[in-house]
């Protein structure tokens, strides 16, 4: 199984890749904190990446008032 966990990205050129990639200029003072938030949030997703889920699963059907 793939497991997030066992990855250890760097996060600083992820940040500045994506932001080159969305054209979205990020301030060299608030790089740091921008770094931080994205392992914060890497962090809480973490064990929902790690659910191993059946392949066989349907999505619920959508409720339609």
């Amino acid at each position: 199984m793939y497991n997030v966990a066992d990855d250890k990205p760097d996060i600083g050129r992820l940040v500045d890749e994506a932001a080159k990639a969305l054209g979205l200029p990020i301030a060299e003072p608030y790089r740091a904190n921008v770094i931080v938030n994205y392992e914060r949030s890497l962090a809480i997703a973490r064990p929902l990446l790690e659910v191993d889920l059946d392949d066989e699963l349907t999505p619920a059907p959508v409720f339609r008032p």
